[in-house]
Protein backbone atom coordinates (compact mmCIF):
# COMPACT_ATOMS: atom_id res chain seq x y z
CA UNK A 1 0.00 0.00 0.00
CA UNK A 2 1.29 3.09 -0.81
CA UNK A 3 -1.53 5.54 0.36
CA UNK A 4 -0.70 5.87 4.21
CA UNK A 5 -2.38 7.97 6.37
CA UNK A 6 0.97 10.38 7.55
CA UNK A 7 -0.83 13.63 8.68
CA UNK A 8 -0.82 12.66 11.88
CA UNK A 9 2.08 12.75 13.85
CA UNK A 10 4.68 9.49 14.18
CA UNK A 11 5.72 7.30 17.16
CA UNK A 12 8.39 8.20 19.35
CA UNK A 13 11.36 5.77 19.16
CA UNK A 14 12.11 5.51 23.01
CA UNK A 15 12.24 1.49 23.51
CA UNK A 16 15.32 -0.59 24.20
CA UNK A 17 15.54 -4.52 24.70
CA UNK A 18 14.56 -4.75 28.03
CA UNK A 19 11.06 -3.28 26.61
CA UNK A 20 11.10 -5.84 24.02
CA UNK A 21 11.71 -8.76 26.49
CA UNK A 22 8.92 -7.08 28.93
CA UNK A 23 6.43 -6.77 26.34
CA UNK A 24 7.36 -10.18 25.05
CA UNK A 25 7.39 -12.41 28.24
CA UNK A 26 4.90 -10.05 29.63
CA UNK A 27 2.23 -11.44 27.39
CA UNK A 28 3.46 -14.74 27.47
CA UNK A 29 4.04 -15.72 31.01
CA UNK A 30 0.82 -15.93 32.23
CA UNK A 31 1.13 -19.00 29.93
CA UNK A 32 2.55 -20.63 32.80
CA UNK A 33 -0.07 -19.19 35.30
CA UNK A 34 -2.91 -20.51 33.29
CA UNK A 35 -4.19 -22.08 30.71
CA UNK A 36 -0.96 -24.79 29.67
CA UNK A 37 -3.00 -27.22 32.25
CA UNK A 38 -5.88 -27.96 29.72
CA UNK A 39 -2.88 -30.52 28.04
CA UNK A 40 -3.24 -32.71 31.43
CA UNK A 41 -6.83 -32.70 30.88
CA UNK A 42 -6.50 -34.04 27.45
CA UNK A 43 -2.62 -36.02 27.87
CA UNK A 44 -2.41 -36.65 30.96
CA UNK A 45 1.56 -35.74 32.60
CA UNK A 46 3.38 -37.14 29.36
CA UNK A 47 0.97 -35.55 26.45
CA UNK A 48 1.47 -32.02 28.91
CA UNK A 49 5.40 -32.87 28.09
CA UNK A 50 4.85 -33.24 24.82
CA UNK A 51 3.10 -30.54 23.97
CA UNK A 52 5.46 -27.98 25.84
CA UNK A 53 8.47 -29.76 23.57
CA UNK A 54 6.65 -29.77 20.19
CA UNK A 55 5.13 -25.97 20.56
CA UNK A 56 8.22 -24.85 22.17
CA UNK A 57 10.13 -26.31 19.27
CA UNK A 58 7.70 -24.58 16.92
CA UNK A 59 7.68 -20.75 18.92
CA UNK A 60 11.89 -21.16 18.90
CA UNK A 61 11.15 -21.57 14.88
CA UNK A 62 8.71 -18.36 14.73
CA UNK A 63 9.91 -16.34 17.16
CA UNK A 64 13.35 -16.84 15.00
CA UNK A 65 11.54 -15.51 11.83
CA UNK A 66 9.37 -12.57 13.95
CA UNK A 67 13.04 -11.17 14.73
CA UNK A 68 14.39 -11.23 11.51
CA UNK A 69 11.33 -9.92 9.81
CA UNK A 70 10.80 -7.03 12.82
CA UNK A 71 14.28 -6.19 12.39
CA UNK A 72 14.11 -5.69 9.06
CA UNK A 73 10.92 -4.32 8.46
CA UNK A 74 10.55 -1.97 12.02
CA UNK A 75 6.86 -1.24 11.52
CA UNK A 76 4.48 -1.40 13.99
CA UNK A 77 1.94 -3.64 12.48
CA UNK A 78 4.41 -6.56 13.02
CA UNK A 79 2.93 -9.93 11.18
CA UNK A 80 0.01 -7.59 9.31
CA UNK A 81 3.11 -5.62 7.84
CA UNK A 82 4.81 -8.71 6.88
CA UNK A 83 2.39 -10.25 5.21
CA UNK A 84 1.33 -7.00 3.45
CA UNK A 85 4.97 -6.36 2.26
CA UNK A 86 5.77 -9.92 0.93
CA UNK A 87 2.78 -12.16 0.42
CA UNK A 88 -0.58 -9.80 -0.61
CA UNK A 89 -3.29 -8.04 0.70
CA UNK A 90 -5.55 -11.02 1.21
CA UNK A 91 -3.22 -12.36 3.69
CA UNK A 92 -2.01 -9.34 5.34
CA UNK A 93 -6.00 -8.73 5.97
CA UNK A 94 -6.26 -11.98 7.58
CA UNK A 95 -3.36 -12.45 9.89
CA UNK A 96 -3.94 -8.56 10.86
CA UNK A 97 -7.29 -9.03 12.29
CA UNK A 98 -5.79 -12.95 13.51
CA UNK A 99 -3.48 -10.59 15.62
CA UNK A 100 -5.75 -8.59 16.97
CA UNK A 101 -7.95 -11.46 18.03
CA UNK A 102 -5.51 -13.27 19.28
CA UNK A 103 -4.52 -10.95 21.96
CA UNK A 104 -7.93 -8.97 22.67
CA UNK A 105 -8.87 -12.81 23.44
CA UNK A 106 -6.01 -13.75 25.44
CA UNK A 107 -6.44 -10.10 27.14
CA UNK A 108 -10.28 -11.34 28.20
CA UNK A 109 -8.73 -14.64 29.70
CA UNK A 110 -6.15 -12.40 31.66
CA UNK A 111 -8.39 -9.96 33.19
CA UNK A 112 -11.02 -13.42 33.63
CA UNK A 113 -8.70 -15.30 35.93
CA UNK A 114 -7.81 -11.81 38.00
CA UNK A 115 -11.55 -11.30 38.31
CA UNK A 116 -11.50 -15.22 39.73
CA UNK A 117 -8.32 -14.39 41.87
CA UNK A 118 -9.69 -11.44 43.69
CA UNK A 119 -13.14 -13.11 44.41
CA UNK A 120 -11.34 -15.88 45.57
CA UNK A 121 -9.46 -13.23 48.32
CA UNK A 122 -12.33 -11.05 48.62
CA UNK A 123 -15.41 -13.48 48.13
CA UNK A 124 -18.27 -10.99 48.11
CA UNK A 125 -16.53 -9.66 44.88
CA UNK A 126 -18.29 -10.35 41.48
CA UNK A 127 -16.15 -11.43 38.59
CA UNK A 128 -17.60 -9.29 35.76
CA UNK A 129 -17.55 -6.03 37.43
CA UNK A 130 -13.57 -6.58 38.45
CA UNK A 131 -13.26 -7.62 34.56
CA UNK A 132 -14.65 -4.96 33.12
CA UNK A 133 -12.50 -2.43 35.86
CA UNK A 134 -8.94 -5.03 34.72
CA UNK A 135 -9.78 -4.05 31.24
CA UNK A 136 -11.12 -0.43 31.39
CA UNK A 137 -7.24 0.45 33.93
CA UNK A 138 -5.19 -1.11 31.35
CA UNK A 139 -6.54 0.30 28.23
CA UNK A 140 -6.23 3.78 30.17
CA UNK A 141 -2.68 3.04 31.08
CA UNK A 142 -1.64 2.00 27.37
CA UNK A 143 -4.04 5.21 26.36
CA UNK A 144 -1.14 7.21 28.37
CA UNK A 145 1.96 5.71 26.11
CA UNK A 146 4.15 3.02 25.76
CA UNK A 147 6.85 3.67 28.08
CA UNK A 148 4.85 3.81 30.71
CA UNK A 149 2.86 1.00 29.95
CA UNK A 150 5.77 -1.81 29.02
CA UNK A 151 8.05 -0.39 32.01
CA UNK A 152 5.18 -1.33 34.27
CA UNK A 153 5.02 -4.51 32.50
CA UNK A 154 8.74 -4.96 33.20
CA UNK A 155 8.43 -4.52 36.95
CA UNK A 156 5.74 -7.15 37.08
CA UNK A 157 6.95 -9.55 34.55
CA UNK A 158 9.80 -9.75 35.93
CA UNK A 159 8.50 -10.39 39.77
CA UNK A 160 6.37 -13.63 38.19
CA UNK A 161 9.40 -14.82 36.76
CA UNK A 162 10.86 -14.94 40.11
CA UNK A 163 8.08 -15.96 41.65
CA UNK A 164 8.09 -18.80 39.48
CA UNK A 165 12.01 -19.91 40.46
CA UNK A 166 11.44 -18.94 44.15
CA UNK A 167 8.56 -21.94 44.13
CA UNK A 168 10.39 -24.32 41.91
CA UNK A 169 13.89 -24.17 43.89
CA UNK A 170 11.61 -23.87 47.11
CA UNK A 171 10.12 -27.94 45.82
CA UNK A 172 13.30 -29.47 45.23
CA UNK A 173 15.59 -27.81 48.13
CA UNK A 174 13.12 -29.11 50.69
CA UNK A 175 10.69 -26.69 51.76
CA UNK A 176 7.78 -28.34 51.34
CA UNK A 177 7.23 -32.08 50.01
CA UNK A 178 7.07 -33.07 46.29
CA UNK A 179 5.05 -36.53 45.35
CA UNK A 180 7.25 -38.49 42.59
CA UNK A 181 3.83 -40.52 42.24
CA UNK A 182 1.76 -38.58 40.83
CA UNK A 183 3.99 -38.67 37.67
CA UNK A 184 2.96 -41.66 37.22
CA UNK A 185 -0.86 -41.97 38.09
CA UNK A 186 -1.95 -38.91 35.86
CA UNK A 187 0.79 -39.99 33.23
CA UNK A 188 -1.49 -41.26 29.98
CA UNK A 189 -5.00 -41.23 30.69
CA UNK A 190 -6.54 -41.45 27.49
CA UNK A 191 -3.93 -43.43 25.48
CA UNK A 192 -2.45 -42.12 22.23
CA UNK A 193 -5.30 -40.10 20.74
CA UNK A 194 -4.89 -38.16 24.07
CA UNK A 195 -1.42 -37.40 23.77
CA UNK A 196 -1.78 -35.83 20.56
CA UNK A 197 -5.55 -34.04 21.43
CA UNK A 198 -2.91 -32.65 24.68
CA UNK A 199 -1.40 -30.69 21.54
CA UNK A 200 -3.85 -27.78 21.28
CA UNK A 201 -3.14 -26.48 24.76
CA UNK A 202 0.61 -26.61 24.03
CA UNK A 203 1.05 -23.01 22.62
CA UNK A 204 -0.61 -21.77 26.01
CA UNK A 205 3.39 -22.10 27.38
CA UNK A 206 4.21 -19.26 24.59
CA UNK A 207 1.17 -17.98 22.83
CA UNK A 208 2.01 -14.40 21.69
CA UNK A 209 5.85 -14.24 21.92
CA UNK A 210 5.87 -12.64 18.38
CA UNK A 211 4.43 -9.94 19.56
CA UNK A 212 7.48 -8.76 21.07
CA UNK A 213 8.41 -7.74 17.32
CA UNK A 214 5.41 -5.48 17.08
CA UNK A 215 7.07 -2.50 19.27
CA UNK A 216 9.53 -2.77 16.46
CA UNK A 217 8.79 1.25 15.22
CA UNK A 218 8.67 2.23 18.74
CA UNK A 219 13.09 1.04 18.90
CA UNK A 220 15.55 3.07 19.71
CA UNK A 221 17.31 0.36 17.54
CA UNK A 222 15.06 -2.19 16.04
CA UNK A 223 17.73 -3.91 13.95
CA UNK A 224 18.89 -4.56 18.17
CA UNK A 225 16.37 -4.34 20.44
CA UNK A 226 13.98 -6.69 18.47
CA UNK A 227 16.05 -10.04 17.91
CA UNK A 228 18.32 -9.32 21.59
CA UNK A 229 15.02 -8.83 23.44
CA UNK A 230 12.92 -11.92 21.43
CA UNK A 231 15.46 -14.43 22.13
CA UNK A 232 16.33 -13.50 25.43
CA UNK A 233 12.32 -13.61 26.04
CA UNK A 234 11.98 -16.78 24.63
CA UNK A 235 14.94 -18.24 26.74
CA UNK A 236 13.02 -17.28 29.61
CA UNK A 237 9.84 -18.59 28.69
CA UNK A 238 11.08 -22.10 27.81
CA UNK A 239 12.80 -21.49 31.75
CA UNK A 240 9.61 -20.81 33.57
CA UNK A 241 7.59 -23.59 30.98
CA UNK A 242 9.74 -26.39 32.42
CA UNK A 243 9.67 -25.58 36.26
CA UNK A 244 5.86 -25.13 35.99
CA UNK A 245 5.68 -28.22 34.79
CA UNK A 246 7.91 -30.08 37.22
CA UNK A 247 6.76 -28.49 40.23
CA UNK A 248 2.59 -28.93 39.65
CA UNK A 249 2.41 -32.44 38.21
CA UNK A 250 4.30 -33.26 41.40
CA UNK A 251 1.76 -31.06 44.23
CA UNK A 252 -1.22 -31.59 42.03
CA UNK A 253 -3.23 -34.83 41.45
CA UNK A 254 -3.65 -34.98 38.23
CA UNK A 255 -5.66 -38.72 37.10
CA UNK A 256 -9.17 -38.02 37.80
CA UNK A 257 -10.91 -36.60 34.54
CA UNK A 258 -12.95 -33.05 35.35
CA UNK A 259 -10.93 -32.05 38.78
CA UNK A 260 -7.73 -31.10 39.72
CA UNK A 261 -4.93 -30.14 37.70
CA UNK A 262 -6.75 -30.16 34.61
CA UNK A 263 -9.00 -28.16 35.17
CA UNK A 264 -7.86 -25.47 37.45
CA UNK A 265 -7.93 -21.53 36.47
CA UNK A 266 -4.78 -20.92 37.97
CA UNK A 267 -2.79 -24.00 38.69
CA UNK A 268 0.25 -22.68 40.10
CA UNK A 269 -1.87 -20.87 42.44
CA UNK A 270 -3.56 -24.36 43.72
CA UNK A 271 -0.34 -25.80 43.48
CA UNK A 272 1.17 -23.36 46.17
CA UNK A 273 -1.91 -23.81 47.90
CA UNK A 274 -1.02 -27.46 48.57
CA UNK A 275 2.19 -26.73 50.14
CA UNK A 276 0.44 -25.09 53.23
CA UNK A 277 3.94 -22.72 53.09
CA UNK A 278 2.26 -18.62 53.49
CA UNK A 279 4.57 -17.49 52.16
CA UNK A 280 4.40 -19.56 48.79
CA UNK A 281 0.55 -19.02 49.10
CA UNK A 282 1.25 -15.33 49.00
CA UNK A 283 3.98 -14.91 46.69
CA UNK A 284 2.23 -17.04 43.92
CA UNK A 285 -1.12 -15.33 43.90
CA UNK A 286 0.96 -12.36 43.61
CA UNK A 287 3.03 -13.43 40.90
CA UNK A 288 -0.69 -14.63 39.27
CA UNK A 289 -2.10 -11.62 39.36
CA UNK A 290 1.08 -9.44 38.51
CA UNK A 291 1.49 -11.58 35.39
CA UNK A 292 -2.14 -11.58 34.56
CA UNK A 293 -2.12 -8.01 34.42
CA UNK A 294 0.91 -8.03 32.49
CA UNK A 295 -0.36 -10.22 30.05
CA UNK A 296 -3.71 -8.16 29.51
CA UNK A 297 -1.20 -4.80 29.36
CA UNK A 298 1.30 -5.71 26.89
CA UNK A 299 -2.31 -7.41 24.70
CA UNK A 300 -3.84 -4.12 24.54
CA UNK A 301 -0.51 -2.50 23.05
CA UNK A 302 -0.07 -5.58 20.56
CA UNK A 303 -3.89 -5.48 19.51
CA UNK A 304 -3.72 -1.63 18.80
CA UNK A 305 -0.53 -1.16 17.12
CA UNK A 306 -2.32 -4.44 14.70
CA UNK A 307 -5.44 -2.41 14.20
CA UNK A 308 -3.71 1.03 13.89
CA UNK A 309 -1.60 -0.78 10.86
CA UNK A 310 -4.80 -2.32 9.07
CA UNK A 311 -6.25 1.36 9.37
CA UNK A 312 -3.43 3.12 8.45
CA UNK A 313 -3.37 1.40 5.25
CA UNK A 314 -7.11 1.66 4.80
CA UNK A 315 -7.96 -1.81 5.19
CA UNK A 316 -10.66 -0.56 8.22
CA UNK A 317 -11.81 3.06 8.75
CA UNK A 318 -8.51 5.36 8.59
CA UNK A 319 -9.65 6.59 11.58
CA UNK A 320 -8.51 4.40 13.91
CA UNK A 321 -4.55 5.48 12.70
CA UNK A 322 -4.40 8.82 14.65
CA UNK A 323 -1.62 8.99 16.90
CA UNK A 324 -2.09 10.96 20.18
CA UNK A 325 0.09 14.29 19.52
CA UNK A 326 0.91 14.43 23.57
CA UNK A 327 1.42 10.72 24.43
CA UNK A 328 2.07 9.87 21.15
CA UNK A 329 -0.32 5.93 21.17
CA UNK A 330 -2.17 5.05 18.78
CA UNK A 331 -5.19 6.20 20.93
CA UNK A 332 -7.72 5.64 19.14
CA UNK A 333 -6.94 2.26 18.07
CA UNK A 334 -6.11 1.88 22.14
CA UNK A 335 -9.96 2.55 23.09
CA UNK A 336 -11.41 0.51 20.44
CA UNK A 337 -9.79 -2.68 21.96
CA UNK A 338 -11.81 -2.22 25.29
CA UNK A 339 -15.25 -3.22 23.80
CA UNK A 340 -13.88 -6.20 22.33
CA UNK A 341 -12.18 -7.43 24.74
CA UNK A 342 -15.19 -6.91 26.93
CA UNK A 343 -17.59 -8.73 24.77
CA UNK A 344 -15.20 -11.69 24.80
CA UNK A 345 -14.87 -11.74 28.73
CA UNK A 346 -18.29 -11.27 29.00
CA UNK A 347 -18.87 -15.56 27.87
CA UNK A 348 -17.04 -16.52 31.18
CA UNK A 349 -15.84 -19.77 29.59
CA UNK A 350 -12.12 -19.53 29.97
CA UNK A 351 -11.35 -22.54 27.91
CA UNK A 352 -13.61 -21.25 24.52
CA UNK A 353 -11.73 -17.94 24.60
CA UNK A 354 -8.31 -19.51 25.03
CA UNK A 355 -8.98 -21.83 21.91
CA UNK A 356 -10.55 -18.99 19.71
CA UNK A 357 -6.73 -17.11 20.87
CA UNK A 358 -5.05 -20.25 20.03
CA UNK A 359 -6.59 -20.67 16.66
CA UNK A 360 -6.28 -17.02 15.76
CA UNK A 361 -2.39 -17.11 16.94
CA UNK A 362 -1.92 -20.50 14.75
CA UNK A 363 -3.25 -19.01 11.44
CA UNK A 364 -0.56 -16.20 12.26
CA UNK A 365 2.18 -18.83 13.06
CA UNK A 366 1.27 -20.27 9.73
CA UNK A 367 1.38 -17.03 7.68
CA UNK A 368 4.98 -15.66 9.67
CA UNK A 369 7.41 -17.96 8.48
CA UNK A 370 5.39 -17.80 5.01
CA UNK A 371 6.25 -14.36 4.87
CA UNK A 372 9.38 -15.06 5.90
CA UNK A 373 10.34 -17.81 3.07
CA UNK A 374 8.66 -14.83 0.33
CA UNK A 375 11.27 -12.48 2.14
CA UNK A 376 14.39 -14.16 1.76
CA UNK A 377 13.04 -15.55 -2.26
CA UNK A 378 12.63 -11.40 -2.84
CA UNK A 379 16.07 -9.69 -0.89
CA UNK A 380 18.05 -12.93 -1.62
CA UNK A 381 21.09 -11.56 -0.46
CA UNK A 382 22.57 -10.29 2.63
CA UNK A 383 22.32 -6.72 2.37
CA UNK A 384 22.72 -5.24 5.73
CA UNK A 385 20.32 -2.29 4.84
CA UNK A 386 17.54 -4.97 4.29
CA UNK A 387 18.36 -7.85 6.54
CA UNK A 388 20.19 -6.29 9.77
CA UNK A 389 19.46 -9.75 11.34
CA UNK A 390 19.33 -13.02 9.57
CA UNK A 391 18.24 -16.01 11.77
CA UNK A 392 19.97 -19.40 10.98
CA UNK A 393 19.17 -22.53 8.76
CA UNK A 394 16.65 -20.34 6.38
CA UNK A 395 13.99 -21.53 5.09
CA UNK A 396 14.23 -24.49 6.37
CA UNK A 397 13.04 -23.84 10.24
CA UNK A 398 10.24 -21.29 8.15
CA UNK A 399 8.70 -24.76 6.46
CA UNK A 400 9.11 -26.78 9.85
CA UNK A 401 7.61 -24.47 11.83
CA UNK A 402 4.49 -24.23 9.25
CA UNK A 403 3.97 -27.59 9.69
CA UNK A 404 3.89 -27.82 13.43
CA UNK A 405 1.41 -24.92 13.21
CA UNK A 406 -0.98 -27.08 11.13
CA UNK A 407 -0.62 -30.23 12.85
CA UNK A 408 -1.14 -28.55 16.06
CA UNK A 409 -4.19 -26.91 14.73
CA UNK A 410 -5.58 -30.20 13.11
CA UNK A 411 -5.68 -31.38 16.86
CA UNK A 412 -8.54 -28.53 17.78
CA UNK A 413 -10.65 -31.27 15.87
CA UNK A 414 -11.11 -33.17 19.27
CA UNK A 415 -13.51 -30.84 21.94
CA UNK A 416 -13.26 -27.51 19.87
CA UNK A 417 -14.38 -28.51 16.08
CA UNK A 418 -16.80 -25.59 16.29
CA UNK A 419 -14.64 -22.95 17.23
CA UNK A 420 -12.06 -24.43 14.67
CA UNK A 421 -14.26 -24.24 11.78
CA UNK A 422 -16.01 -20.74 13.03
CA UNK A 423 -12.31 -19.40 12.98
CA UNK A 424 -11.00 -21.17 9.90
CA UNK A 425 -14.22 -19.53 7.99
CA UNK A 426 -13.96 -16.10 9.65
CA UNK A 427 -10.23 -16.21 8.08
CA UNK A 428 -11.33 -17.15 4.75
CA UNK A 429 -14.01 -15.02 3.94
CA UNK A 430 -11.65 -11.62 5.59
CA UNK A 431 -8.70 -13.15 3.41
CA UNK A 432 -10.61 -13.12 -0.39
CA UNK A 433 -12.45 -9.51 0.80
CA UNK A 434 -9.20 -8.40 1.61
CA UNK A 435 -7.75 -9.35 -1.38
CA UNK A 436 -10.14 -8.25 -4.06
CA UNK A 437 -10.34 -4.95 -2.31
CA UNK A 438 -6.93 -4.21 -2.11
CA UNK A 439 -5.39 -6.22 -5.03
CA UNK A 440 -5.04 -3.18 -7.47
CA UNK A 441 -2.83 -1.11 -4.59
CA UNK A 442 -0.24 -3.49 -4.88
CA UNK A 443 0.47 -3.88 -8.82
CA UNK A 444 2.87 -0.87 -8.55
CA UNK A 445 4.59 -1.44 -4.70
CA UNK A 446 7.75 1.50 -4.45
CA UNK A 447 10.26 -0.11 -1.98
CA UNK A 448 12.40 2.76 -1.94
CA UNK A 449 9.33 5.21 -0.86
CA UNK A 450 8.19 3.17 1.57
CA UNK A 451 10.44 0.98 2.90
CA UNK A 452 14.37 2.49 1.89
CA UNK A 453 14.87 -0.62 0.16
CA UNK A 454 16.06 -1.29 -3.28
CA UNK A 455 14.54 -3.00 -5.60
CA UNK A 456 13.84 -6.88 -5.24
CA UNK A 457 16.22 -8.64 -7.16
CA UNK A 458 13.20 -10.51 -9.48
CA UNK A 459 9.48 -9.20 -9.70
CA UNK A 460 7.28 -11.81 -8.69
CA UNK A 461 3.61 -10.96 -8.46
CA UNK A 462 1.72 -11.35 -4.98
CA UNK A 463 -0.87 -14.01 -4.50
Amino acid sequence: MTDKVIESPGFVKTLRPYHVWALGVGIVLVGEYMGWNFTIAKGGVLGALLAMLVAGTMYIMISLCASELGAATKLAGGPYDWARLFVGPGAAGSVGLAVYMEFIALEAADAIVVAFIAQEIFPQLEVFPVTLLVIATLTFINYRGVVAALTLNFFMTAIAFVAIIAFFFSGTLGVFELHPENLFQGAVPNGLIGLFAALQFGPWFFLGIEGAAMCAEECKSPSRAVPLGQQAGMITLLVGAAMTLFVCTMLLDSSLPGEGLGVSVYPLFEAAQSTGVFFLVALLALGTLLTCLSSANGCVCDSSRSWFALSRDHFVSNWFSSVHPKYQSPYKAVIFTMPIAIAFAFSGYLDQVITFSIVSGLVCYVLIPFSLIRFRKMFPSHISKVRPFASPLQPWIAWFAMAIAIVIMSTLFWGYRYNLLFALIFYLIAYFYFHYKHKKHMKHFDWEKEMGWPNPSHHEAKE
